[in-house]
Parts: C-alpha cells; structure tokens; sequence
C-alpha cells in the first residue's frame, strides 16, 4: 500500500465507534457523502487493544487486553475495518494514544492493565507524586523510564507486524505538562546520561526522550513495513508544544522521523486557525502538516459553515490537507448530513 499524494481528507475515529461490526458498518455508511479518503482508526485508548494482541507474528510481546466496550471476545475490529476500507480505497492508519495510561474510571481497566502491573512506571512531579488518574486527561506512563519505552514500541510494532497498514498514528506523544517527568526510575536514566546537570540539561533530556522514541519507532516500522507513514497528532504551536510537552514535532518532520503532523487545530475562529496557518507557513514544511478540525458543538453553536471556511483556508495556503475530529462529532452534531466534501 502507498500513501497518498493527493489532498488527505481524514477523519479520527475513535476506539468506541467500533466495538462491534454494526457500528463499523453505520460508519461507513454515515460517511459516504463526505469523501474521506484516510481514516485515524483508534486501536488504543488507555494501554488496551481494538485488535487481536500477536495475532499470528509473536514477535513483539503485547498482553494488553481489549477495550472495555468490545464485548465479543473473538471480534478484530481492526481487521473488519481494513477489511471493509479497502473495498472503498479508504487508508487506515492505526491511532495509538502513546503514552497516557488510564482515563478516569479505573473500574473499566482490568487487573492485568499495566497501570496495575507497573504503578512504578507512572510518571511523577517534582514532589515525587505519582500522577493520578484523575489528574488531567489521566495517568502517563514515564516517557523516560527505558521499560516504557520499550514496553509501548513492542505494542505498536505488534500491531503493524501483523496488520496491513497504511499508516500509524502516534497521538499523546508527550509529557503530560513540564512539572511531570522526575519519576525514580527516569531519574536515574537521566542522571546516567548526563554528565553536567542543570535545568537546561535536564528540559533537553526530557525533549530528547520523546524525539529518541519517535525516531526508533519510525526506523522499526519502515523496516516491517516501508511504505508504512508515521504521523503524530501535535500542539499546533511549535513553542508551546516542545516548551510545556516536550514536543519538538517540527525537528521531527525536518529530520523525517514522521511523514506528516497532524495539529490539533480546535479553535472556533477562523480568523485566528488563519493566524496560526500564516506562521506555520514560515516553517516551509506545508506539504507535511495536515491541520486537525474541531468537528463537534461542545453546547456551542458551530455551524458547518464554519467547518466548510476552514477546509477552504487549509486549501488556499497549501497544507497537505486536513482531518476532522471526529466522527462521534461528525454523527452526534449532524454534519455527516450536510458536511459535504469535495
């Protein structure tokens, strides 16, 4: 399989639209009219599986169990997906949430989840406090604790050795925020690495920890599969990204460690979604970002219209295309009626 060259029309799909094979069938006809021709498909949602772990190549260690709402034990929603996108020249790209672990409802992970296998791993702040699974979003694993790091590429690298992929898609690949990261383990490591200690070391250590796994992943995939593309969803600021999250997505696409960002562009404004567009034209890498669309109310009113203006902007300023967020929002708010796509 190849990746596109042409505009890429996607759409994130996450991990509960597709727990059963009505609901991967009412996807695909709820979006027939809007001409998506590659789909972020979330395979992993808290450290759990939307896929069959070492499926057939067991080259890759995986125990992760499935997702909470797949109540039919032998479905592959994974492979029913790619099965059925084919026929409709549709990419899948598998959407791995990389490194936070948990959501908020810990009754919904099951007792071999690795939040309860390696409470060690989870990431701390400064006070060595362990980050909560109510905390932000979720409890992170420790992006420098070497373990994690090997523990979530054999995850992902399970997957794409025993899927035809066109694409995975890393989303979460960060720290939490710049005060997490001083767990035990990841401490040590650091201080193991570098020899002049300071503040400015250790931010660069904690950067360099989410770049060095971004590059092994991308190297491990091209070699199972070299037509395989690597993207991550990032902050649509290049600052913030690599200052509060360690983040440096726009290092990653020069040195081609993934072949496209995709930014988190949420913003109701099409004034300011133009703003931020105009200074990511600096980079020169348009052809490489392809710019996330808020496609959901949140008890707002945001008319199609307005979705419709931005895809507009993203063509003028020649991104590589843009991707909706997401299809719950795209059936809930009623655009997959009148959110036609050309």
């Amino acid at each position: 399989m190849t990746f596109l060259k042409a505009e890429i029309k996607a759409l994130w799909v996450p991990i509960w639209e597709i727990t059963r094979p009505g609901k991967i069938d009412t996807l695909f006809q709820d979006i027939r009219y809007q001409n998506f021709n590659q789909l972020l498909v979330q395979v992993r949602y808290r450290g759990d599986a939307a896929y069959i772990p070492n499926k057939r190549n067991k080259a890759y260690p995986n125990e992760e169990v499935k997702y909470h709402g797949i109540t039919d034990s032998d479905f592959d929603p994974l492979g029913y997906i790619i099965k059925e996108a084919k026929k409709r020249k549709i990419e899948v790209h598998a959407w791995f949430t990389t490194f936070i672990i948990t959501g908020h409802d810990l009754t919904k992970l099951d007792s071999s989840h690795v939040y309860f296998l390696h409470p060690e791993w989870v990431t701390t702040n400064f006070s060595k406090e362990s980050m909560k699974y109510h905390d932000d979003v979720g409890a992170f694993l420790d992006p420098g604790i070497p373990a994690v790091q090997e523990y979530t590429i054999n995850v992902i690298l399970d997957v794409l050795s025993n899927y035809q992929l066109d694409g995975i898609h890393l989303d979460y690949i960060r720290y939490p925020a710049g005060y997490f990261g001083f767990n035990k383990l990841a401490m040590e490591t650091y201080k193991s690495e570098v020899k002049y200690q300071d503040a400015t070391s250790w931010i660069q250590w904690k950067n360099d920890q989410i770049t060095r796994f971004v590059a092994r992943i991308s190297m491990a995939a091209k070699e199972i599969s070299p037509n395989v593309k690597i993207s991550a969803a990032v902050f649509p600021s290049v600052s913030d990204a690599l200052e509060r999250y360690s983040q440096d997505w726009k290092f990653w696409l020069e040195k081609d460690y993934i072949d496209a960002a995709y930014t988190m562009s949420y913003t109701k404004s099409t004034d300011r979604l133009e703003s931020d567009l105009t200074f990511l034209s600096n980079f020169g890498l348009n052809d490489k970002i392809v710019v996330g669309l808020r496609a959901w109310q949140d008890g707002e009113h945001y008319a199609v219209g307005e979705v419709k203006d931005k895809i507009k902007l993203i063509r003028k300023m020649n991104f590589a295309g843009f991707s909706l967020f997401s299809y719950t929002g795209l059936k809930n708010e009623h655009y997959k009626k009148y959110l036609r796509i050309q």
